[in-house]
């Protein structure tokens, strides 16, 4: 017998760019200036607008951003820095690029962000810093983690990729840390196609973080064409890590119509959790605890693999067999072969995050996902649960 065809087909991730930042895209082109100059510039400051936070550089990536935030904290290499097992590998990498050694502390298994107690278990007198992570858009509990450092005297660096837009008691993420780094991946809920930026409402940080980003290098070539002066000095040693005109230029389109696309991603997880709210037998849905706003980025479910007879990958080809693409977020870094021969890393230290990962199930999020399509996720989780509940 024939399998029944797919009702829909309902990517993970779609994107329409914007037709204001095709405009600003050609207007980039037609100034014969590709390398970073005013759209950049510009850039940083609508997203400084945005997040309320005065200062911010845009750098080529959220990892860039990440590596370079600690790099100018000072103090990193030689000693550790307290983060995430549940996180892209992103995090770690920037760690190791700064000189640190990354030590990992288990999650909440209800918001998947850093447990403030597992993080104090961590520091130790060899700590330089704490890097939490803001996973699919729930902000971490700031308020704890920077009791923690405070008492420590740590800086606390944020890998915010998934959550701008995300907020603690209405105050973006940059004002509850001392830097929070953005990714503008192109699945990001703010896209410049590639790209990061780091904020912070310190300008000495954000000073340091430019310099390293453009070589350590005293000006740009942009600031030396608009003096008219040729000379500069090396005054760090950096890297090449600045932010092309034309990303920033997608950026400055995209940042455009960011509120309504924030207002589809809310829409859209509000309709799962209304539909899926009579599915709580088979699924865990996503927390958004008191005084959070998240951000959407990624609606992450977890299954409730006792009550069903098949496990997460059995469950994600069911979905595709029925036109639906899922994901997992993500793949603990204890489970990476590098990282776990690197760092003698096993699951056992880390119980809610071996719980949580193994569950996981990433839904389709993004902002023109329609109405219908959310119903239709829906309604093949119900029509798998049924199948296969115990």
């Amino acid at each position: 017998m024939r399998k029944k065809r797919a009702e829909r087909r309902v990517p993970l991730f779609d994107l329409a760019v914007s037709p204001a930042a095709r405009r600003y895209v050609n207007d980039a082109l037609a100034s014969g200036w590709l390398t970073a100059g005013p759209k950049v510039k510009a850039f940083e400051a609508a997203v400084a607008r945005l997040t309320g936070v005065r200062h911010a550089a845009a750098v080529a990536s959220g990892t860039q951003g990440l590596h370079l935030a600690l790099a100018a904290c000072g103090g990193v290499p030689g000693r550790e820095v307290v983060t995430t097992p549940y996180t892209f590998v992103a995090t770690v990498e920037a760690i190791l690029l700064a000189g640190g050694t990354p030590v990992f502390a288990d999650i909440d298994p209800h918001t998947l962000t850093i447990d403030p107690d597992a993080a104090a278990r961590k520091v130790g007198k060899k700590t330089a810093a704490v890097v939490p992570v803001d996973i699919a858009g729930h902000p971490c509990d700031y308020p704890r983690l920077n009791d923690l450092c405070g008492a420590h005297n740590l800086p606390l660096v944020a890998d915010a990729a998934h959550a701008i837009g995300g907020a603690y008691r209405r105050r973006a993420i940059p004002k509850l840390c001392d830097a929070a780094v953005y990714s503008f991946y192109s699945t990001k809920n703010l896209t410049a196609g590639e790209g990061g930026m780091a904020v912070s409402r310190h300008k000495e940080l954000i000073d340091r973080i430019r310099l390293l980003a453009r070589h350590g290098l005293t000006s740009s070539t942009y600031e030396r064409k608009l003096s008219n002066r040729w000379e500069y000095d090396a005054v760090a040693f950096g890297w090449k890590a600045n932010m092309a005109e034309l990303s920033a230029a997608v950026g400055l389109g995209e940042i455009e119509r960011f509120g309504a696309n924030q207002r589809a991603r809310a829409a859209a997880a509000a309709r799962y959790r209304r539909h899926l709210a009579a599915l709580a037998e088979y699924v865990v849905l996503p927390t958004e605890a008191p005084d959070c706003t998240h951000s959407w980025h990624l609606y992450i479910i977890k299954l409730r693999t006792e009550a069903l007879r098949i496990g997460r990958d059995r469950f994600i080809r069911e979905m595709a067999a029925r036109g639906v693409e899922c994901g997992v977020h993500y793949k603990p870094v204890y489970e990476l072969s590098w990282y776990r021969r690197a760092f003698d890393l096993s699951a056992r230290p880390f119980p809610n995050a071996e719980w949580a990962w193994r569950r996981a199930v990433t839904l389709p999020l993004y902002p023109t996902l329609a109405a219908a399509d959310v119903d239709y996720v829906c309604a093949c989780i119900a029509e798998i649960a049924a199948q296969f509940r115990r």
